[in-house]
């Protein structure tokens, strides 16, 4: 899990409102509460993993077609 969390701090103004937000280092998006930051990279890792596994399936099928 990714421990180091750039807390970079940015506002959504919607509706003539101003949110505090935080901003994802890995996609850029704007995440408001800031709690569910946690939870967002959490997606990105579960992510990461499926694509990773996805990978070593491909490279297997192509290992054996030589």
């Amino acid at each position: 899990m990714e421990t180091a969390i750039a807390m970079e701090s940015s506002d959504i103004h919607f509706d003539n409102g101003v949110y505090p937000a935080v901003i994802c280092h890995r996609c850029g998006t704007k995440i408001y509460p800031a709690e569910l930051l946690e939870p967002h990279l959490d997606r990105h890792q579960i992510k990461d993993l499926y694509l990773e596994g996805e990978l070593k399936r491909l490279q297997f099928a192509m290992g054996r077609m030589r």
